[in-house]
């Protein structure tokens, strides 16, 4: 059984101490970029990822974090706030938090650092961040292991698959080898479901021509009916050590939207499921890479577990298991249904709103995001937490949404 990882910030998980800045943003194709100029792909809009780099901010740690206008900063914008609840929790835990306004306004703070080191989701152009400027000696490797068309290079437990460029793509020649349904699946990394598309039909397969045209992907077999769909957080350090952080189950709606987690604190996984991690890290280790991934397995009607995406990056689940302590104070086994959720007002409207769940620890937002000039909603991702109870989420949610919270990112 794999040791529990301890450490709790970002600094200390990617051994950068104070030298660190993370910019958890994805590179995001949009007025200012040409066409191509980005590897990753998402099709979603320029707010939609803002809001996701605010679930990181509480564990920054000696790093400091680097997010767009629109981030709440909890030591700064929540003031009475941070000097009572966040600030005795996570006062220790929350590193400095630096905000830049569009474009490509981050560049000019990391030309004033050039001695940092960047922990990024996915690496930039090279002519806009230069490979030294990375944590990683070698920030391709971030590229390659999230690479879906790749995983057979890490993982011996893979749904049988095979690789096209965009060419034979769009043509007609690949599909006499494929029965429907399966999987098409944008062999490049991509997020949140936005590069996979499930084809039980001829229009389905069309769909997806159109969408990930010009792209490379990977066409995989259909596994439908699994038992459960794992994310698994470890932690690799420099010299190869691999550490549990923490697991979870993740929800996920009919199109392949990632959705969030139902988290158990105290989880460990079986030791199936565990061998098939510690081979994807170890051979991860082996390239040279080091710090957090979060690692998708699925279990299948016949108990086959197969190993369905890579995440060589700190993952939506992984600010709570960082705060993991925060609830075991008060819970004795935690469990927690994270997402995102809406309020129609201002962050500290919320936090007045909901303070007694939060006081409780029944809610645990960890980011908030909120720009009046776009709408007077408060996008907030949190936990719902229950002591070992599933069914206590459901009725826990209705309350909520009766309130104002409701759940979804609503953009």
């Amino acid at each position: 059984m794999l040791e529990r990882y301890t450490g709790c910030t970002v600094s200390t998980a990617y051994a950068t101490g104070h030298h660190g800045i993370h910019m958890p943003r994805y590179p995001y194709y949009a007025a200012y970029d040409l066409p191509g100029e980005c590897h990753y792909y998402y099709r979603r809009s320029v707010q939609y990822l803002t809001c996701q780099t605010a679930r990181f901010l509480l564990i920054g740690g000696e790093a400091t974090t680097l997010v767009k206008e629109g981030v709440v900063d909890f030591s700064r914008d929540l003031n009475p706030w941070w000097h009572g609840f966040f600030g005795e929790h996570f006062g220790k835990q929350m590193g400095e938090v630096v905000r830049y306004a569009g474009g490509h306004s981050y560049l000019e703070y990391l030309g004033n650092h050039p001695q940092a080191k960047l922990i990024v989701p996915h690496p930039y152009p090279a002519d806009q961040i230069a490979s030294d400027h990375y944590y990683l000696e070698n920030p391709a490797l971030i590229v390659q292991l999230n690479d879906k068309g790749r995983m057979a290079d890490i993982s011996s437990h893979c749904i049988p698959y095979e690789v096209y460029d965009a060419a034979t793509f769009a043509g007609k020649s690949w599909r006499e080898h494929w029965e429907l349904p399966f999987v098409i699946k944008l062999a490049a990394p991509s997020g949140g479901g936005d590069g996979v598309a499930i084809c039980q039909t001829e229009q389905d397969v069309q769909a997806a021509q159109e969408r990930f045209g010009g792209h490379r992907v990977k066409v995989e077999h259909f596994i439908g009916g699994y038992l459960a769909n794992y994310n698994l957080n470890l932690h690799v350090d420099r010299d190869g050590t691999i550490r549990f952080i923490g697991g979870s189950e993740q929800r996920i709606s009919a199109s392949a939207r990632y959705e969030g987690n139902f988290i158990d604190l105290c989880w460990h996984p079986s030791p199936e499921l565990e061998a098939i991690a510690v081979e994807i890290a170890r051979n991860a280790a082996n390239l040279g890479w080091f710090g957090v991934c979060g690692l998708d397995v699925i279990k299948a009607a016949d108990d086959k577990l197969y190993f369905i995406d890579p995440n060589f990056r700190l993952n939506g689940s992984t600010p709570f298991h960082f705060i993991r302590e925060h609830f075991l104070t008060h819970f004795q086994r935690p469990n927690l249904e994270t997402g995102y959720f809406c309020y129609l007002g201002n962050p500290l409207a919320f936090l007045e709103t909901f303070r007694p769940e939060i006081e409780k620890k029944v809610l645990m937002p960890v980011g908030l995001y909120y720009d009046p000039s776009y709408d007077q909603k408060t996008r907030v991702y949190l936990a719902q937490v229950t002591d070992n109870d599933v069914d206590a989420h459901v009725s826990l949610r209705d309350t909520l949404a009766q309130r104002g919270l409701l759940p979804g990112i609503h953009l």
